[in-house]
């Protein structure tokens, strides 16, 4: 049987946390930087050892041909003008980015967040929708601190003693396909709801960066 494969955009801290954890869960990972595949290999021998370097351009071909057509995003948002949004088309893509306040961003995104909207709206607009590239995007694993990833990914525990994540997102089968991700990683994954609800899981919110379960999760949703 053929192993499952996820993309990753993005080959720091976060990035390779992710790997990690995917990896040793069985979850074949292909992975990118602005680095070439080659000057990356050595890169990921020492930080995520199993993991494929692939050009940019290149990221979702193995996860749409062995699903779940499925790309993280683990870039810092300042940079986020450099994604190709046709890098990403016709998969699902997570954004696990964060918003920190001594970051210069993009127009586009501080001028959403000047809007007031949770930036996982504003990416699913440059991303999604609004790019035409048949993106669904789903927010997750932004809030688990990239130290704590390895940590908490636990598929050996049963779900109800695994640490939760939250998932938002607008569409269902996106959601689904995330979800079942996480449980497979080892995660206790939760909906929060559509992409609005993501502004809990942000830096200023209150599932940032805590070990939480399912039942304290629960208990911030309307």
């Amino acid at each position: 049987m053929t192993e499952p494969v996820v993309g990753i955009l993005g080959a720091g801290r976060a990035g390779t946390a992710f790997a990690r954890a995917m990896l040793r869960a069985g979850i074949g990972v292909d992975i990118c930087s602005t680095r070439s595949p080659k000057a990356l290999r050595h890169h990921l021998k020492i930080y995520a050892p199993g993991a494929a370097p692939v050009w940019p351009a290149e990221i979702a071909e193995r996860t749409k041909a062995q699903g779940p057509a499925i790309v993280v995003l683990a870039v810092p948002q300042e940079e986020l003008d450099d994604v190709d949004p046709q890098w990403v088309a016709s998969t699902v893509l997570v954004d696990a980015t964060n918003r920190w306040h001594d970051e210069l961003l993009p127009s586009w995104l501080q001028a959403g967040i000047d809007e007031q909207l949770p930036t996982s709206m504003v990416l699913a607009g440059r991303f999604g929708a609004g790019s035409g590239t048949g993106v669904r995007l789903v927010k997750a694993l932004n809030h688990i601190a990239h130290h704590d990833v390895e940590s908490s990914a636990t598929p050996e525990l049963p779900l109800a003693q695994r640490r939760a994540a939250a998932v938002a997102a607008d569409d269902d089968d996106a959601r689904g396909r995330v979800m079942g991700l996480l449980v497979r990683m080892g995660l206790d994954p939760v909906s929060v709801g559509a992409l609005p609800a993501s502004r809990i899981m942000e830096p200023d919110g209150p599932l940032f960066n805590r070990p939480l379960r399912r039942a304290d999760v629960l208990r911030h949703l309307p």
